[in-house]
């Protein structure tokens, strides 16, 4: 195949060629494109902004590769009759993605983008400019590491949407970014495609020409030749089988296409689903999964207590999950299943027998994970069960325990030394008034009185010494914290119920555990809970009396690290809680008795 590639671009003149392209575009706001464009196009200092809802802002995972942090950025979409394409350039970068005039009289907007080529097997294709405009940069999750931080860029971009239309389905095609006469890429430029509406790739780099493989058949197996260029979720089916400590989580993702193989929906040759046919969708599958790829814990067969499907997306950020109002294209459509056996600890083995295999595809990938993490497997058709051995030695069951903190003001006196002491003070009384023989009989028994009540006073306070008041309310509120976050932890309400009774009197239960649920939990996007690792940054605002004895109000402040598991991944998140604990004193054992949070937010 060849192409023509325009001039090297000396870097040495891009300040000046900038600085001339820049001085055009006010005076020409609109330009038309020659009549082949037949389109108008806006050039200038136009803005626009794209909002997306919490849901769809947040990754369920972000490539490593960093592609999304380039300067310059395409998105590639090839569709059945035409490639999209949506160029965003980096204003500094704007001369590298404008081919010099070649004085027939082109407009600057119809040369920008004009270097980026396309083509279906040995043609090149033309294009059509829909639209050209200045507008903020759009805004991408990017990985959490140093490594890829973004570099500097301009908050604005020139964005340029182009279409290059074909005929027929062309085995290959094939995409060339700006590059020298020697094959260099001129600019930095990021690069995700998908294939009618199936991602190929995760965020990577476009530094060279690139070929796709479109499957024209069934688009989920689409490549590029070059293997660096793909997406994480490659496999049309995958399974998740997670230990916790308190449930065995199995997810699996599917395509629509793949079940209706084994139950049939009866949506006849209709190509789009409404929101109706989503829910019954759901349900379907909900009910299908119930009794298949069954599962046995520690040798015991176990039925799914909950099974939860969602209508999922995959992308360059991972799995998103989408709402059941958007239409849905079957042929298309993904679904995330998540299916739980609680137990009351972590099991010392787990066997799942897969059953379901799609036509054509042997082998199913299958993440194992426990709180030691996670170790990724396949199932084999010929082999179709799966096993997990508990091999950790460390690890220790979370289980809740008494708050028994001592509290220097509240130190109670025992009786018995309390009547000492009185006789001791009596006896030295009457001693002033008798004679020196009775007097050092008196004197005696007082001494005798009050090594007594020392003696009685040691054994009910052993040698450690009761806190200060502002040590012992941080170690109070840090006891009923920490058991707050192992309690949490309980799937359902009764083992819920059972976890407070170290800490939780039983008339204060339910409301306290009701608080709990709506104040505390973090729901992932799989529907699963997310479960507390470790407490820190604990403040006491303050620790105040309540109007009956032994009774103190709470103000705190706190951050729970969370973290759960679904479709594969671990996500870490940090919540600051500011809350009301009502506690009550019983001896040195500390209880909670309400529970009111004030506020939650999420961190890094």
């Amino acid at each position: 195949m060849e192409s023509t590639f325009p001039p090297t671009v000396r870097m040495g003149s891009l300040p000046m060629m900038w600085t001339r392209m820049v001085s055009m575009l006010p005076s020409r706001f609109i330009s038309k494109i020659g009549e082949r464009s037949k389109t108008w196009v806006w050039v200038g200092s136009s803005l626009a902004s794209i909002a997306f809802g919490a849901s769809q802002s947040i990754a369920d995972l972000v490539s490593p590769y960093g592609g999304e942090t380039a300067p310059n950025f395409v998105e590639l979409s090839v569709q059945p009759d035409h490639v999209r394409v949506l160029l965003e350039v980096d204003l500094n970068d704007y001369p590298i993605f404008v081919i010099p005039d070649d004085g027939s009289g082109t407009s600057l907007a119809e040369r920008t983008g004009q270097n980026i080529q396309v083509w279906a097997d040995d043609v090149e294709l033309s294009n059509t400019t829909n639209t050209i405009d200045v507008r903020p940069r759009i805004s991408r999750q990017t990985a959490a590491s140093a490594l890829y931080r973004p570099r500097p860029r301009s908050e604005n971009v020139v964005y340029v949407d182009m279409e290059f239309p074909f005929n027929g389905k062309p085995e290959q095609i094939t995409f060339i970014p700006p590059l020298s006469p020697d094959g260099i890429p001129l600019a930095s430029l990021g690069v995700v495609a998908e294939h009618m509406g199936v991602p190929v790739t995760d965020y990577r780099y476009l530094s060279q020409a690139e070929t796709m493989l479109p499957d024209w058949e069934d688009p989920w197996f689409s490549k590029f030749e070059n293997p660096n260029l793909t997406r994480h979720h490659k496999s049309p089916m995958m399974s998740f089988l997670a230990m916790e400590p308190r449930v065995v989580q199995h997810e699996v993702i599917l395509r629509l296409k793949d079940l209706e193989t084994w139950v049939d929906l009866g949506f006849g040759d209709a190509d789009r689903l409404t929101r109706d046919d989503v829910i019954k969708i759901k349900s379907d599958v909900s009910d299908f999964f119930e009794t298949r790829n069954p599962l046995a814990v520690d040798g015991k067969p176990m039925k799914p207590e909950t099974v939860q499907v969602s209508r999922i997306k995959v992308g360059a950020e991972g799995l998103r999950v989408l709402p059941d109002q958007a239409e849905a294209n079957r042929k298309t459509m993904l679904l995330g299943v998540v299916l739980s056996y609680p137990v009351s600890t972590l099991p010392n083995r787990v066997d799942l027998a897969w059953e379901l295999f799609p036509v054509g595809l042997d082998v199913i990938p299958i993440t194992l994970s426990d709180p030691a993490g996670a170790v990724p497997s396949q199932i084999y058709a010929s082999d179709p069960v799966v096993s997990w051995n508990n091999y950790l030695t460390t690890w220790t069951n979370p289980k809740t325990s008494p708050v028994v903190v001592k509290v220097a003001a509240a130190t109670q006196v025992p009786s018995l030394a309390f009547g000492l002491s009185f006789l001791c003070l009596i006896c030295a009384y009457f001693s002033l008034q008798r004679t020196n023989g009775q007097r050092l009989i008196l004197l005696g028994l007082s001494g005798a009185f009050g090594a007594a009540a020392i003696v009685t006073y040691s054994l009910n306070n052993p040698s450690s010494a009761p806190e200060s008041d502002e040590i012992a309310s941080r170690q109070i509120v840090e006891g009923l914290v920490a058991n707050i976050g192992t309690t949490m932890l309980e799937t359902r309400d009764d083992s819920a119920l059972a976890a407070m009774e170290t800490y939780v009197e039983a008339t204060n239960r339910v409301k306290v555990q009701a608080e709990m649920r709506r104040g505390l939990s973090v729901t992932l996007p799989s529907g699963a809970m997310a479960r507390v690792e470790a407490i820190s940054d604990l403040n006491v605002e303050s620790f105040t009396p309540g109007e009956e004895r032994n009774r103190h109000q709470a103000l705190a402040s706190w951050t729970a690290r969370v973290s759960g598991g679904h479709w594969g991944h671990l996500h870490r998140q940090a919540v600051s809680y500011r809350g009301l604990l009502d506690v009550s004193r019983h001896g040195d054992q500390w209880m909670l008795d309400d529970l009111t949070i004030i506020s939650a937010k999420t961190g890094g």
